[in-house]
């Protein structure tokens, strides 16, 4: 009796599995009547499987799009007494094909003690699509040295960061950073420098996405100690061409200062 009560028990979950349609792209629309297959996880889709509502978070633009973007931003560090206050402005240029990003940023600055050409930094990033819900990074950058001071030279970083999203509107993200630093030692000793970072984020609307998060710097110079810090981005994407984005970040923990607020507007010009 017992052997047939687990007989039946196997073939009823037998039955059930092979009942069930396939959803390849998990929109919740079965492929049989999928009108638009391999969906993004993001987008919300219609009884169809066709896209009704999308998604866009920063540096998730679609495969063959090109966007500028320009912004302007201020920095204020303690740790220098003669550039206690920094203003910028800075473009860039990113390209998306496919799973990669190819990013094109450089910039200009000023402050009570020097002004001049910001390093120009050369970006690119792979994406992997881990399960319909998981994405992981990895990037290397190269600062060119168009900062006029002596002993710059060209350093290297390379990257890795993951976001999860357990619903379309919801993340959780993380990422990491080490940059070689290359630069002549001239008056202070230097090191190689890690970063990391994590955070939540949330579409409150289709076009306006928000997040916190917590980051640790590591100084290029020895005698600097690390940053951490507190920051919040804001996403507002206008139309399908024009989105603005505005980044603050605050050191935690200690009594010195180190603030930096970005505020930039970028256009996709295909």
């Amino acid at each position: 009796m017992k052997m047939t009560n687990v007989v039946m028990v196997l073939l009823l979950v037998s039955i059930c599995l092979h009942s069930q349609e396939r959803d390849q792209d998990m929109d919740g629309v079965p492929d049989s009547i999928d009108q638009c297959q391999e969906t993004p996880f993001l987008n919300e889709v219609d009884q169809f499987g066709c896209t009704t509502k999308k998604l866009i978070f920063p540096q998730e633009r679609e495969s063959g799009s090109l966007e500028i973007v320009t912004g302007y931003g201020y920095n204020i560090n303690d740790d220098d007494i003669n550039q206690n206050i920094q203003h910028s402005g800075r473009v860039q240029l990113n390209y998306y094909l496919k799973n990669w990003i190819y990013s094109l940023r450089t910039g200009y600055f000023t402050g009570s003690g020097d002004s001049g050409m910001q390093d120009t930094t050369l970006k690119i990033k792979r994406r992997f699509k881990l399960r319909h819900n998981f994405k992981i990074s990895l990037s290397a950058a190269a600062k060119l040295p168009t900062y006029n001071f002596s002993g710059n030279q060209t350093d290297f970083t390379l990257y890795a960061s993951a976001v999860y999203y357990p619903v379309s509107s919801l993340s959780f993200f993380a990422g990491t950073s080490h940059t070689f630093i290359h630069d002549q030692e001239i008056v202070e000793e230097l090191q190689d420098t890690n970063a990391f970072y994590t955070g939540i984020g949330y579409f409150f609307t289709q076009g306006f996405y928000a997040n916190i998060a917590y980051s640790y710097n590591e100084s290029k110079f020895v005698i600097n100690p690390s940053i951490k810090s507190l920051s919040t981005t804001l996403f507002y994407q206008i139309n399908s061409k024009w989105f603005l984005s505005s980044t603050y970040s605050h050191e935690v923990i200690t009594d010195r200062k180190h603030d930096t607020f970005n505020i930039s507007v970028g256009y996709g010009i295909w």
